[in-house]
């Protein structure tokens, strides 16, 4: 280890000192050694209390995180110590956020176009049951059967497509959506059933026009109502949006399957109108209700795409983690990020200035952390 000249400014002048100094040991470390000797020996360096350490190589700033091979520091010129002024904190301007204008989040489509493709899945799937046979002896077990496909069907693809827009694990989502979806279907389809064989609807065509209504609308509306559980936690109007938009959809459904004609054709487009109207229902409305979004813009400077898509909705009065180190805390209307302590040292930037404590999140603002960048949109219902 090479010895250096260590030159101290003190209250006693300019003093020098010989110190060995390790080459591959970060440099700030062995200073503080070196103070903490020296202040055994009655030697302090000279300075105020808003002054700040200074560590100087032949006229040279020195980063203290780095080694003096790093630094190409060598023995020939004296290693300066001396206490200097500490820069003033620059206080940022407050800032204005824009007006929010209304705009239709791509959460609330892909989950209109998901419920579509579960919908079809289950169609497609229980249109392999088309005739009684051991297992299935009744068209009533027939019926339970295929709504509990439609069930699953439209709740994996919407539970699914919902955990992977938070970056949550998308396989816990489709299992979580298929069991809900198809526990919801087959007990409204079970108490549609059992409610039309009770007052014996089935004995007229009005009556049995009525019985399928009835049968297509529940199962519709509890396939809504079991899904919401998924969001219950955070919006309990969810429940109330996935009965409503499940019964109505169903009912529509029901009546699309009465129509004369082809009826595997009137059947797929039901199914169609049921997942669509459960996807849109689930996702829609639930998303206008919160503060806004944040969205995931694009990776290494490249668009994400609607399969790549990731958005976070924002709850007033509560928090979202963007992975381990961020987090978004909502309170009163207003938006903080703030830093968890957590994770990596990739270096973040909100608006165009680095975010190494907790700031204010606006409207249309950017969040850049490593290279990943989101933009935060409010809704304009949501104004402060």
């Amino acid at each position: 280890m090479p010895a250096y000249n260590v030159d101290l400014v003190t209250d006693r002048g300019l003093q020098r000192v010989p110190f060995t100094l390790d080459d591959d040991r970060p440099l700030g470390p062995q200073v503080t050694q070196v103070l903490a000797e020296l202040r055994q020996q009655g030697v302090v360096l000279k300075g105020g209390p808003d002054d700040e350490l200074g560590v100087f190589w032949n006229g040279r700033d020195l980063d203290l995180r780095k080694s003096p091979q790093a630094l190409a520091l060598t023995p020939l010129h004296s290693v300066e110590l001396r206490m200097r002024r500490r820069p003033a904190v620059v206080q940022h301007e407050q800032r204005t956020e824009p007006p929010a204008r209304s705009f239709l989040p791509k959460g609330s489509y892909i989950g209109t176009v998901a419920g579509l493709t579960g919908a079809g899945l289950g169609w497609f799937v229980s249109s392999l049951f088309t005739d009684l046979g051991t297992v299935l002896s009744s068209y009533g077990a027939l019926d339970l059967t295929v709504a509990g496909i439609l069930g699953a069907g439209i709740g994996a693809a919407i539970l699914g497509t919902a955990a992977a827009r938070r970056t949550e694990p998308a396989a816990l989502g489709l299992l979580l959506g298929a069991g809900l979806g198809g526990l919801g279907a087959l007990l409204g389809s079970f108490i549609g059933l059992l409610v039309a064989g009770k007052l014996g609807w089935a004995n007229s065509r009005q009556g049995f026009i009525v019985a399928r209504l009835l049968v297509w609308g529940l199962t519709g509306g509890l396939t809504g109502l079991a899904l919401g559980i998924r969001w219950v936690a955070r919006d309990r109007i969810r429940l109330l949006d996935g009965l409503l938009y499940g019964l109505g959809a169903g009912v529509l459904g029901g009546l699309l399957f009465s129509l004369p004609g082809p009826s595997d054709l009137w059947q797929m487009l039901a199914f169609a109108l049921i997942g669509t109207g459960l996807g849109y229902g689930l996702t829609g409305p639930g998303l206008k209700r919160s503060l806004g979004v944040l969205e995931l813009e694009t990776v290494a400077e490249r668009s994400t795409g609607l399969l790549g898509h990731r958005e976070w909705e924002i709850a007033d009065n509560g928090v979202t983690s963007l992975g381990p180190r961020f987090q978004v805390e909502a309170a009163s209307g207003r938006l903080k990020v703030l830093p968890t302590g957590h994770g990596g040292g990739e270096p973040a930037q909100l608006a165009g200035r680095p975010l190494t404590a907790g700031a204010e999140l606006l409207n249309l603002d950017t969040l850049a952390i490593g290279d990943r960048r989101y933009r935060f949109r409010r809704f304009p219902q949501a104004g402060v």
